[in-house]
């Protein structure tokens, strides 16, 4: 399997290098756009229509919406119902959870109506069951669309941690890989040694050849889901999986050795 993956990664590292467009594995998601809603679409008499605020104002209806996904534990930003990067990218997240079409839009219709319904079927995220993937019951699944990692368990969902992934020419990789377990701590670059060593949190730190990354636990080759300071809500890393050092703690006591799915294009 090692082998397997080894050859994958020279492969893809070989195209990128010749400029050509790896092909994305046959169980990955296509992100879709969302259909067009209508003006005057017909929304039901206690549902109503998003509209798109003036920026910088405030919308009660985004801020409904931003309320339902703090309920379940999506990262949306403050409850101020201003649609921030942070808004999309919570709405995403709830989009690939509730089996929408997958994208990064404001609020529209659609994804309003079924986080309503969602307020009122469920109390938390882990009562929300999601389809197996490739076979698999338990994984973590990474959406670079959503910039969102995604810990499912026995198809429930257990937990919605934002990451950041790869920038242009430095993309992660898609595919199905094993998340290995986690060597604890920090491990300092070559390059930025000291404003690691600053570092407060973890129980030790060491100098390494990759960027400064905290409790990193291996995908494939040299590219790791880590804690980092820096987790924006775009593609931002050399191609590792960026979480929050909280998150990546929170990783470490509660996710094992298990399946990882890496869809999704931001």
């Amino acid at each position: 399997m090692n082998m397997q993956i080894a050859r994958r990664a020279t492969v893809v590292a070989m195209a990128a290098g010749l400029g050509i467009t790896a092909a994305a594995p046959a169980f990955a998601e296509t992100t879709v756009p969302a259909p067009k809603e209508l003006a005057n679409a017909a929304v039901g008499p206690t549902v109503p229509v998003p509209q798109e605020a003036r920026r910088g104002e405030s919308d009660p209806v985004v801020k409904r919406a931003q309320q339902i996904m703090a309920k379940f534990g999506i990262p949306a930003g403050p409850a101020d119902g201003i649609t921030g990067q942070q808004t999309r990218q919570g709405l995403c997240a709830f989009r690939r959870i509730s089996g929408l079409p997958v994208n990064r839009y404001s609020l529209n219709t659609e994804t309003y109506r079924k986080l309503v319904e969602y307020d009122n079927k469920y109390s938390r995220l882990n009562q929300i069951g999601v389809s197996s993937f490739q076979g698999k019951s338990t994984f973590v699944h990474v959406q670079q669309a959503c910039q969102t990692m995604f810990y499912v368990k026995d198809k429930k969902v257990q937990r919605v941690l934002p990451v950041s992934t790869g920038v242009r020419g430095h993309e992660t990789p898609f595919g199905y890989y094993t998340l290995a377990n986690t060597t604890r701590g920090w491990y300092c670059s070559t390059l930025y040694p000291e404003s690691c060593r600053k570092q407060t949190t973890g129980e030790f730190a060491y100098i390494s050849n990759f960027g400064n990354m905290y409790n990193p636990r291996q995908v494939v080759g040299a590219i790791f889901v880590h804690g980092s300071t820096s987790v924006p809500t775009y593609p931002a890393s050399h191609g590792c999986i960026r979480v929050t050092v909280n998150d990546s703690d929170w990783l470490y006591h509660n996710v094992d050795r298990m399946p990882i799915f890496i869809t999704g294009k931001y």
